[in-house]
């Protein structure tokens, strides 16, 4: 084969190539034009005026606002129990006894040895008498009576000791009665009759623990961003799983003036009346705190507004049917529904489904 002809056959090839591939460019631009002729159904949703809040969504577990551990202030053995779990107590109600042989025995050997020293005081004053009588008629030296005064010092001193030791021992015995130091539930029992106990004031000494559920507390952390936000804030709404078409309403009491470095966040707590006990310690709360209120603004579902390198947008429907890309300036956004500051009016209507599948000029087709 020579020269020429290759060069021939080549020109022929680069001919059917070039052929080949401007029909697929045609075939893609026909695709393309048929794809775009083609009408995209959507549905749109009437821009209305309501009133929209700026809310901080938070979380946190409830916990009652008063709840101890009740242990025994002596050693000894639980000999009666009188509360159990789930039992409500009033102040002062008797929960337990320790057994109180021992200190009642230690009772009467202190007033025993009162006894003692009481009349051990009363012989020492009847001697200094005696002996201030006889130094005074010259019968006896100042020596015995600065002794018999000594002597009656000392009494006075065993007397006083001994009174202070029956006290205690008395107190030792109020101490096997065990009572509520505050009204509550008791929510948990650790400890059987029979069990020594200490006085340590352990956990594993803790024979009730007992919880006020009457006022309740949810500690919840305040992004940095909000903390000037939340400084007029009074009241809050508090939601939870066990009671989802009930909400709550709870006080913001106290906010700490310290931030966690690790988190950028201030820690506050709520406070919530519980009076008809329906919250319980532990369960899971969802806080909405309200910040701002914007009446009667403009707003759309949230699922209309867009977002591109440009920033937010929405697709209305013109006259003509033909979807017009519009930028927008937000506000606040709650409940599914975004603010709108500018770039649509009250009149628009503004796709709410299909908006991912569209694009600026697009022929569209409202379907209910």
């Amino acid at each position: 084969m020579n020269k020429k002809t290759i060069i021939i056959a080549s020109i022929v090839v680069l001919a059917l190539l070039l052929s080949l591939l401007a029909y697929r460019i045609n075939e893609n631009l026909k695709a393309s034009q048929k794809q775009r002729a083609q009408v995209q159904s959507i549905k749109i949703s009437q821009v209305e005026r309501t009133d929209i809040f700026d809310k901080l969504l938070l979380s946190g577990d409830i916990s009652a606002n008063q709840q101890a551990n009740i242990y025994s202030r002596i050693t000894g053995n639980i000999q009666s129990l009188y509360a159990d779990i789930g039992d409500f107590v009033p102040k002062g109600k008797l929960l337990a006894v320790i057994d109180k042989s021992t200190f009642v025995q230690s009772v009467k050997l202190a007033e025993a040895q009162l006894n003692q020293y009481q009349a051990s005081l009363e012989n020492n004053t009847v001697n200094l008498e005696r002996i201030k009588t006889l130094v005074e008629k010259g019968l006896a030296p100042q020596g015995d009576y600065d002794n018999a005064f000594t002597q009656l010092k000392v009494a006075r001193s065993q007397v006083e000791a001994a009174e202070a030791n029956l006290k205690n021992a008395r107190l030792q015995v109020n101490y096997c009665n065990i009572t509520a130091p505050f009204s509550g539930y008791i929510i948990k029992r650790v400890l059987d009759v029979g069990t020594l106990v200490t006085s340590t004031g352990t956990a594993s000494n803790t024979i009730f623990i007992l919880s006020d559920i009457s006022s309740l507390k949810i500690l919840v952390n305040i992004p940095e961003k909000n903390i000037s936000a939340v400084d007029n804030v009074h009241s809050v709404i508090v939601r939870t799983d066990a009671y989802p078409d009930k909400t709550f309403e709870g006080d913001f009491k106290k906010i700490s003036q310290s931030l966690d470095l690790n988190t950028r966040t201030m820690q506050a707590e709520i406070r919530l009346k519980n009076e008809d006990r329906l919250l319980k310690p532990g369960m899971f709360a969802k806080i909405e705190i309200i910040l701002g209120k914007h009446e009667d603004a403009l707003t759309v579902p949230s699922q209309c507004v867009l977002y591109d390198d440009k920033g937010n947008f929405v697709y209305t429907v013109t006259a003509e049917n033909t979807a017009k890309k519009i930028y927008v300036t937000t506000g606040y956004s709650s409940d599914n529904r975004t603010e709108i500051v500018s770039g649509i009016s009250g009149d628009d209507k503004v796709v709410s489904v299909g908006q991912e599948l569209i694009s600026d000029n697009t022929k569209v087709q409202i379907i209910q």
